[in-house]
């Protein structure tokens, strides 16, 4: 059996665009047992997508030693980086300090590549990551959702399919269409009788409260839930069974994306061809200045999606 690390460090969408390329090298090495190293708060969906056997936090203190110039000290480090056949570590390494700790460990193969394409260099981020370790171009054939197979879930709300997903926030306040649009998508549905599903992480408390002083009481109780500060995995539950999403460039709209949900994502600064979501149903609404981007286009792609079930 082929033993393969990966290291990704990064935001959530960040892990989240390695598990296609991961799931194609899988399928290509018959055999291939898995250990990611990324963000902690990705680490029970890398194991329910199926994407990796062992996951670690890429912030607990025994990863440091990778860039440490005494090498690998830590015996579970050193057990662990024994058993490993190849090493796939996507993140800078000027000095060739990693490169140098991963080969004295007896690592016989390794890959060291910046975790993003060089500037200018317009390919989207999973065929880039594809490209640093010989795969061909990954595109969507490996993201179907149907293909994960993962999300048993725990409870089945049969009116769930009626809510639209919406998550206002990201990780970088430059990402955010402004809230007051949010505001006014969220009022239109409610006149369409379409209920909404706001999805607030521990990052996104000041736009949330200031999304929520906006909205007029909504026209029954039923029509608006909050879900707040929730795990990831819940997170996915609960997309996977509204009738589709809105969001701005952010680790959820990655993940609804990625679930199979109709996805409407909101693109300011970032590119689009680089960071575009990977799934069967998405639609990117990009203007590099995002208060140009208007109500009635995301509007209009809600109700297409939504279209026989209003």
């Amino acid at each position: 059996m082929k033993s393969i690390l990966v290291l990704r460090p990064g935001a959530i969408g960040d892990a989240l665009l390695t598990f296609p390329v991961l799931k194609a090298l899988r399928e290509q090495y018959d055999g291939t047992r898995i250990t990611l190293v990324s963000n902690a708060q990705v680490m029970p969906l890398m194991q329910a997508f199926g994407v990796a056997e062992q996951t670690f936090d890429f912030q607990d203190i025994r990863w440091s030693e990778l860039f440490s110039s005494n090498g690998i000290r830590t015996s579970s480090m050193r057990d662990l980086l024994a058993q490993t056949d190849l090493a796939m570590c996507w993140m800078r390494d000027p000095d060739g300090i990693i490169e140098h700790n991963l080969k004295m460990s007896g690592i016989k193969h390794r890959i060291i590549a910046p975790g993003r394409p060089p500037a200018g260099e317009h390919l989207h981020i999973v065929d880039y990551l594809a490209r640093t370790i010989g795969l061909p171009n990954v595109g969507e054939q490996f993201i179907a959702p149907s293909s994960w197979g993962f999300l048993n879930l725990s409870f089945k709300d049969t009116t769930a399919k009626r809510f639209v997903a919406i998550h206002s926030g990201s990780g970088a306040v430059a990402k955010c269409w402004p809230t007051f649009h949010f505001a006014e998508v969220i009022k239109q549905l409610w006149e369409q009788d379409c209920p909404v599903l706001l999805l607030a992480g521990p990052a996104d408390t000041e736009r949330v409260d200031d999304l929520l002083q906006q909205l007029p009481v909504p026209p029954k109780s039923e029509m608006f839930k909050v879900l707040t500060h929730a795990p990831l995995l819940e997170v996915a539950q609960h997309l996977q069974q509204c009738r589709c999403y809105l969001g701005n460039d952010s680790g959820i709209t990655h993940l609804a994306a990625m679930l199979g949900v109709p996805t409407i994502a909101i693109f300011g600064p970032t590119d689009p061809k680089i960071w575009r979501p990977v799934g069967p149903f998405v639609n990117v609404i990009h203007e590099p200045r995002l208060e140009d981007v208007s109500e009635d286009a995301v509007l209009e792609a809600i109700f297409s999606y939504s279209s026989g079930i209003l």
